[in-house]
């Protein structure tokens, strides 16, 4: 796209700009949809900063992405506690889809661990 045809941001246009998307999640295998919602860049520093606390996980920064993320149910912690007791097939295809949302997604195969 060239520059000629975009129009130079203001200040003024920030507080009409789009803010983070939304995605509908269809389950099959349970037959229902969630609602997720992407992070914006602050909460996304915020959350950047609690992979450095050795008292935080992967799993702790997982759960807390679902807590952020799904927006419809409204997940707490005894929520995501029960959802963990599901099939972790399902679960991951809640928490890749939340992560591609929000443009730290991706796949590597475990052959590109392997030395």
């Amino acid at each position: 796209m060239s520059s000629k045809n975009v129009k130079r941001l203001s200040l003024n246009d920030i507080d009409n700009l789009p803010n983070v998307p939304t995605q509908e999640l269809v389950i099959p295998e349970w037959n229902v949809s969630i609602l997720l919602q992407g992070i914006t860049k602050a909460k996304q520093v915020e959350l950047a900063k609690l992979v450095d606390d050795k008292d935080v996980d992967a799993f702790d920064y997982q759960k807390l992405l679902l807590k952020i993320c799904v927006v419809e149910p409204k997940l707490d912690d005894e929520a995501i506690d029960k959802l963990y007791e599901k099939d972790s097939k399902v679960i991951d295809l809640i928490n890749l889809t939340i992560a591609d949302l929000n443009g730290f997604g991706g796949s590597a195969s475990a052959d590109e661990f392997q030395e």
